[in-house]
């Protein structure tokens, strides 16, 4: 069992290399998609609401993820899950 990873609101996320293939995802907005955690929710907090840096629907869109299918930003890029 893969450990739950723990993100904070404010944390700079993308989607997960992982995810983007388990849904096929290798073009479009989903790999490119970069963005900060602005809230926490779901029963034990395992669902990030986002805004994203770059949408179809335009910048500073609210969408919403689940924490095991982000990877953590860092000023270099991202960060694996420890």
């Amino acid at each position: 069992m893969m450990a739950r990873p723990t993100f904070q609101p404010g944390d700079r996320v993308r989607y997960s290399s992982r995810f983007c293939r388990l849904i096929g995802a290798a073009t479009g907005w989903t790999p490119t998609a970069r963005g900060e955690i602005v809230r926490l929710w779901g029963a034990a907090g395992e669902m990030a609401a986002i805004r994203w840096d770059y949408h179809p629907q335009g910048p500073g869109i609210i969408g919403h993820a689940n924490l095991c299918n982000l990877q953590r930003l860092t000023p270099t890029g991202w960060r694996p899950r420890a």
